[in-house]
């Protein structure tokens, strides 16, 4: 019996682990690929392009987040406010042929990529042109407010309720092709200028990394062909600003795991009830697996509906389930051989034999029940091709 009862914990164990580690995160819908920022291939065919490369615009880019608050995970979006701003010397002649109003304030040139509702979301250059600083260079300020969304690979709740996530906001150069422009992040202080105020989440850190915005598309602009030497492409200039929020560990544990546990030590504990107390040792598991069920629907509200995976408290709950479902079984098959016992009259023998059997069962179950969160825990750690 015990060894029977090790490889249906085992097979439970590996069953659960092999479907945390064949779930795979759904594509990202948004056109284009953010790559590392490389240059241009030098296969240019286009004296245009040759001269728009020769005479880049050069400008420094920085960026600061006033507010940061309301994440919605159902969504995926959360509230954000801010100001970009850009700072240069000159304005190279091409650009005003291209567009005389970016010309005028290169600023408006950053766009973000990541908005949820552009009806909603907010966009204006502060002063309405650009300003001179004492260093002789112009600068000006972009600010902007609304709500951004982020990807599933941004979101990863695997790991729920110890997760870790980053909230981006992504800027987009749309009017520069990589090597049309020469613009470098410079900070200048804090990036978050205000503690954010997202619930349950404390900040780890926010930076700024720059990127190129790849499309495999050059929505019918022969000059891109020409210019990357490649037919439906364009890449992009763009900066993302990543925010890392952590779960509280603690208030996690408190609110979604230690009810579990209180429950799962009263199931467990339950093979230790005399056989002849047969009404309590059944009971016990299929009361707890009700409350089991109720705890998981609590914690599941706070989840995104429709994930394609399971999280580290999915897999911990319905194994916990699992355990208490094989419990009830127990018990019910050692009241039956009770009562199957009484019946020919070695009673005494058969309350002997299950108390001995029952002692077995509550070690290998107590053992089992502590290994399989440990090996989920490692299960949804472990990076997935996509993280590679």
């Amino acid at each position: 019996m015990p060894l029977i009862l090790v490889v249906l914990y085992g097979a439970a164990l590996y069953a659960l682990i092999q479907v945390s580690a064949r779930s795979s995160r759904r594509p990202d819908t948004k056109p284009g690929v953010y790559q590392p920022m490389e240059p241009p291939s030098k296969a240019v065919i286009s004296d245009r392009a040759n001269l728009i490369r020769n005479d880049p615009f050069k400008a420094d880019l920085g960026i600061t987040i006033s507010t940061l608050y309301d994440l919605d995970l159902a969504a995926g979006s959360y509230y954000a406010e801010g100001t970009a701003w850009l700072k240069y010397q000159e304005v190279p002649a091409w650009l005003e042929n291209w567009d005389p109003e970016i010309y005028a304030a290169p600023v408006q040139t950053i766009a973000f990529t990541n908005v949820v509702d552009r009806q909603d979301f907010n966009q204006e250059p502060e002063p309405s042109i650009p300003d001179t600083d004492d260093d002789g260079r112009k600068i000006h300020w972009l600010e902007f407010s609304g709500r951004f969304v982020a990807s599933e690979s941004d979101l990863d709740l695997r790991l729920f309720p110890f997760e870790t996530i980053t909230l981006p906001i992504t800027l987009e150069l749309g009017d520069f092709y990589v090597g049309e422009a020469e613009v470098a992040h410079r900070q200048s202080g804090p990036i978050l200028t205000a503690p954010p105020k997202i619930n349950g989440y404390s900040c780890e850190q926010s930076a700024v990394k720059p990127f190129m915005h790849v499309y495999d598309t050059n929505w019918g602009f022969e000059y891109a062909r020409n210019y990357f030497g490649k037919q439906d492409h364009s890449e992009f200039i763009a900066f993302k600003v990543e925010t890392v929020f952590r779960r509280n560990a603690w208030n996690s544990f408190f609110n979604i795991f230690l009810p579990l546990i209180i429950v799962m030590v009263v199931v467990i504990a339950a093979p230790l009830v005399a056989v002849q107390d047969y009404q309590t040792k059944l009971a016990i598991p299929a009361s707890a697996l009700l409350v089991l069920v109720f705890l998981q629907d609590g914690y599941k509200k706070i989840l995104p509906p429709g994930l394609n995976y399971p999280t580290l408290a999915d897999l911990v709950y319905i194994y916990n389930m699992l355990i208490t479902i094989v419990v009830f079984l127990w018990s019910l098959i050692q009241t039956k051989l009770y009562f199957a016992a009484q019946a020919t009259g070695a009673q005494a023998q058969q309350i002997t034999s299950a108390g001995a059997l029952d002692n077995q069962f509550f070690a290998i179950t107590l053992a089992f029940s502590v290994l399989g969160p440990v090996l989920f825990y490692a299960s949804c750690k472990r990076p997935r091709p996509s993280d590679r």
